[in-house]
């Protein structure tokens, strides 16, 4: 008798594993999509102040520049680095402002912010370099093109490991403030011999 009651038991206990991995599956399944859900206002913001400020940040950055609160924040050169100001500083600040509303939920929200961020500026980049390359001149079309392009690759970044953070945010908290202090010194100290700080012109066609 006894035997017949182990017998069940081990069997019982055998089926045990997959239903509970089946569960945990439909679990994490759906707590991505509760995610994705509570997560998207922020994304859908950061999309609206990159693609839609950033551009008007850069058609008015002349005027924008000569104040000083903004002169940071803003162009000041046609130079790649400086344009990455226009995809790194609205990115910088949704991602703060998200990480003191929804820190206790995403732990590692800003170093998921940072790494899409390194992408997506990498992405600009040599985009912007390969282009020039084989075309020869500087487009500002292919700029504009590889903008938004940098723009969508953050933005999915930032969807696809919504449920899937790090941690903690003391990583992307350092690099986030190594960059900034970076675009802060070199607007004022320009190292002129690098050509990614160089003066660009670009052409219309």
């Amino acid at each position: 008798m006894k035997i017949l009651l182990y017998h069940k038991n081990l069997s019982a206990s055998q089926k045990n594993p997959g239903q509970d991995q089946e569960h945990t599956i439909l679990e994490r399944a759906a707590q991505r999509k509760h995610m994705l859900k509570k997560t998207i206002l922020w994304d859908v913001l950061l999309l609206f102040l990159i693609g839609i400020g950033g551009m008007l940040i850069w058609m008015f950055s002349p005027v924008l520049s000569q104040i000083p609160a903004l002169h940071v924040l803003t162009p000041i050169r046609t130079s790649v680095w400086e344009n990455l100001k226009l995809l790194y500083f609205p990115a910088f600040f949704v991602g703060f402002i998200r990480y003191l509303f929804m820190g206790n939920l995403q732990k590692g929200i800003l170093t998921t912010y940072a790494q899409g961020l390194i992408l997506a500026m990498s992405i600009f980049i040599a985009g912007h370099y390969i282009t020039a390359g084989i075309l020869g001149k500087f487009y500002l079309i292919a700029d504009v093109i590889f903008f938004y392009l940098s723009m969508m690759i953050l933005i999915w970044y930032l969807r696809t490991h919504a449920d899937r953070q790090k941690k903690n945010s003391l990583p992307g908290f350092f690099i986030l403030f190594l960059l900034t202090g970076c675009f802060i010194y070199f607007t004022f100290r320009i190292p002129e011999q690098i050509g990614l700080f160089q003066e660009i012109t670009l052409q219309w066609q």
